[in-house]
């Protein structure tokens, strides 16, 4: 069958709609054939919240012609500034709006601490899944493992998994204030946990089964990795590893084929899972820049949640007049594996506001680059999302450079835990066991090497410093004040102590971080 036979009239339908026209057809209900069933699918939105309009919009249009289910694979909660300034309560809002099915569980719902990710989801008016977020007492999941959506005469059902990843980014999550562990993502039992899933599916009289992944393409525990040891999944919407992927088929334990896509991050695409009447499947990625109908509805609450944020938002905290940028030269992220002129300033951020000796900041906390112009605290939110908690510690050289190491040891590839750093400068080796060297400390004289057993102040979030998983070398150093201000209220403060306008030195990296080929 021609996939192309359906999707054609679905994309005229949503041509038309921009336009306000509607297509003029009459025909007898009785000769027309089965309507195909379309799965409309998004996933690590990460509070793109314009994008809503337009996921709704051809949501809609697609449905004049089939019969529509509208899911996500996670990531929505956190990421942009009307997230952050409403602890992710916006963002539920415009979910509503949409009018979603099922939604399932990424890492980043856990930024608020699993209370606040409980109280959203009494808010969210569509079914939450994940089969793996389970309670630590009796391993029961505290979520719905699967969801059992009845469209036409069939019978669809979706299970939703986690990475357990979430229990290294987001560890401070899983405690309470006592520091006893409530919850457990086990990764060693993702496998059996999702086939138990699929299985009680199947036996609830599902005809399809739709994995809303947020696993990825990437480690501890991929997607391909779940397809390979399970059987009964029919479609995998997978998210997390932010890839842009089409239609591809990789093989159960049965040998059997398995669709898997993902639509990349903040609304670069909207998916669309076509079901066939004849139970052929089909995915496929529609450019958000391509869609021109929008959702009045959604955007009406759009505006309105805009203008409730908009003046805070939009005030003005410097100006710069070249890109603060978080990419190399070559236009590709390097903040996570490499030296940039925000992640300076944003070293250079924590250790203004701490007044200490070094500064020090993750590469996966600088999320986004603020275009020449006006800065305004939108951008500031943006960059910094996440809203951790600035301290000040004492930390021994050796400390220092451990944290170094274990955020180089990944280069080449990316790792949130890399950091950027003020107040000192350091080499990379590029070995096939990438290693630091060179470590040295700024002082009133210049810049002298690091000395292991001598203390150093450092300003930094409470993410590197006690609660995140990805880098844990300053877990004995002693902390001196704790939950001063949040990061990007350091940010901002360092901004505005510039009277106006980002200074000349950072229009580029300042030679902090050198890499150097081993010999």
């Amino acid at each position: 069958m021609n996939p192309l036979k359906y999707f054609i009239p679905l994309f005229l339908v949503a041509l038309l709609s921009c336009s306000g026209k509607q297509p003029q057809v009459q025909a007898d209900e009785s000769a027309l054939p089965p309507r195909s069933i379309v799965v409309v699918y998004e996933n690590d939105v990460h509070c793109n919240m314009e994008g809503y309009k337009k996921f709704a919009g051809i949501r809609d249009a697609i449905a004049d012609t089939a019969d529509v289910l509208t899911v996500s694979s996670g990531d929505f909660l956190q990421g942009g500034a009307m997230g952050s300034v409403s602890r992710g309560g916006y963002v539920v809002a415009m979910m509503n709006a949409v009018g979603y099915d099922v939604v399932a569980l990424g890492n980043h719902e856990f930024d608020y601490k699993i209370p606040r990710l409980i109280n959203l989801s009494d808010s969210l008016k569509a079914t939450m899944t994940c089969a793996n977020f389970v309670r630590k007492k009796d391993a029961t999941p505290f979520f719905k493992p699967y969801v059992l959506k009845s469209v036409g005469s069939k019978k669809i059902a979706f299970v939703g998994a986690l990475t357990p990843h979430v229990l290294v980014a987001e560890s401070y999550a899983f405690t309470d204030n006592s520091l006893d562990v409530l919850f457990d993502v086990p990764a060693d039992k993702i496998v059996q946990i999702v086939q138990s899933a699929v299985d009680d599916a199947r036996m609830a009289g599902a005809d399809y089964v739709i994995l809303l992944s947020h696993l990825g393409l990437v480690p501890p525990v991929s997607s391909v990795d779940v397809i390979r040891k399970t059987t009964g999944i029919d479609v995998v919407l997978d998210g997390h590893s932010h890839s842009l992927v089409d239609e591809r088929f990789e093989k159960n334990a049965n040998g059997d084929s398995v669709l898997l896509t993902q639509t990349g991050s903040k609304f670069q695409t909207v998916g669309a899972l076509d079901i066939y009447p004849d139970g052929m499947l089909h995915s496929r990625l529609i450019p958000m820049a391509s869609i021109s109908v929008e959702s009045e509805k959604v955007k009406n609450v759009y505006d309105s949640l805009f203008a409730l944020v908009a003046m805070d938002l939009q005030k003005s905290v410097a100006v710069t007049d070249f890109d603060l940028t978080i990419e190399g030269e070559d236009g590709k992220r390097l903040v996570r594996k490499g030296e940039t002129n925000l992640g300076d300033l944003a070293a250079d951020a924590m250790r203004f506001s701490m007044k200490s000796q070094i500064g020090l900041v993750n590469g996966g906390n600088v999320r986004t680059t603020i275009p020449a112009g006006t800065v305004s605290f939108q951008n500031v939110l943006d960059v910094m999302p996440f809203a951790n908690e600035m301290c000040l510690i004492q930390a021994t050289g050796r400390q220092i450079k451990n944290a170094l190491a274990t955020g180089a040891a990944h280069y080449p590839e990316e790792f949130g835990g890399f950091l950027q750093v003020s107040g000192l400068r350091y080499t990379i080796v590029a070995d096939s066991v990438p290693h630091i060297e060179n470590v040295q400390v700024e002082t009133d004289s210049g810049f002298v090497d690091i000395v292991d057993e001598s203390f150093y102040t450092v300003g930094l979030s409470s993410y590197i410093a006690y609660m995140g998983d990805e880098n844990t070398a300053f877990r004995q150093s002693k902390i001196i004040l704790d939950k001063v201000m949040i990061d990007n209220e350091a940010m901002t403060g360092y901004l505005k102590s510039f009277g106006g306008t980002v200074p000349e030195v950072y229009c580029k990296p300042q030679g902090r971080i050198q890499v150097k080929s081993a010999r």
